[in-house]
């Protein structure tokens, strides 16, 4: 009788153990076949490209990749903290432990609200207009009414910087215009503009929409072959950071960047893929 229980209860234990061990397996199996993931955290300037990569990358690979935008010191923290994967666009933090690459170049559009007259505007006058030398849209052609120019509160926007560089520190730094207005997105700004008849603010070309006009610069437009030849003189360079210990991890992303389909969708925003 004895032997009888104890073979019972061998048989049992056995039973457990076979179903534990299938259970383990299927765990293993599941985690195996889950995708990996990969966080982007973008400036907002190149938010729609980024949104529209990570949408194409993700419907012909295994790993996600999910976006979202947030303001350069957070993203340079989330980057070291490894709660983020890469960052796309920003001014670049000096640490020797973040690698960059460019991926691709855009332009600045220079914006005014589609009932101003002005259709073109020189470089030294939009300097002066931010310097507060020229404040009335009479001496540009336009009516008389006063210029209400706008920036990004943030100097390290990748933006707001090159628009620096191009334009208000050239040929020397000045004082800024005290009139100038402050907003925080690139899509603050489009709405600013498109609500104020005496408006001119300036966005990067992939978020340019009919809901403001689109200015001149020196007598050039701004197009694909004239920022690829150098004569739109506003464009900045778009920049990928990462630390070194994500290369493994984002070797499939940046073969996909650097892929037809990747610069395809990059051409689609963008004047240059790299």
């Amino acid at each position: 009788m004895k032997k009888k229980k104890l073979r019972t209860y061998t048989l049992f234990f056995c039973i457990i153990m076979i179903m534990i061990n299938v259970g383990c397996k299927k765990d293993t199996a599941a985690n195996e076949e889950k995708p990996k993931s990969i966080k982007i955290v973008c400036e907002d300037s190149v938010l729609p490209m980024v949104k529209d990569l990570a949408r194409d990358y993700n419907l012909n690979n295994d790993s996600v990749v999910t976006v979202e935008s947030d303001e350069r010191e957070s993203a340079f923290n989330k980057l070291n903290e490894s709660t983020a994967d890469t960052l796309v666009g920003y001014v670049q933090k000096t640490n020797k432990e973040v690698e960059s690459e460019k991926i691709a170049y855009d332009a600045i559009g220079v914006i005014v609200n589609t009932s101003n007259k002005v259709n073109g505007i020189g470089t030294l006058e939009l300097k002066k207009i931010y310097t507060g030398s020229i404040t009335n849209w009479g001496k540009l052609n336009g009516e008389s009414k006063t210029i209400v120019p706008v920036a990004y509160k943030d100097n390290f926007n990748s933006v707001e910087q090159e628009f620096s560089m191009q334009i208000k520190d050239t040929p020397v730094k000045e004082q800024m215009s005290n009139s100038i207005q402050y907003v925080s997105s690139v899509e603050e700004m489009n709405n600013f503009v498109a609500q104020n008849k005496n408006a001119i603010g300036f966005i990067p070309g992939q978020w340019y929409n009919k809901e403001n006009k689109l200015l001149t610069l020196s007598g050039i437009e701004m197009t694909a072959s004239n920022i690829k030849n150098k004569l739109y003189v506003l464009r900045f360079p778009i920049k990928m950071y990462y630390s070194k210990e994500k290369v493994d991890s984002l070797k499939d992303l940046f073969q996909y960047l650097k892929s037809e389909d990747g610069k395809k969708i990059i051409r689609k925003y963008c004047i240059e893929a790299f």
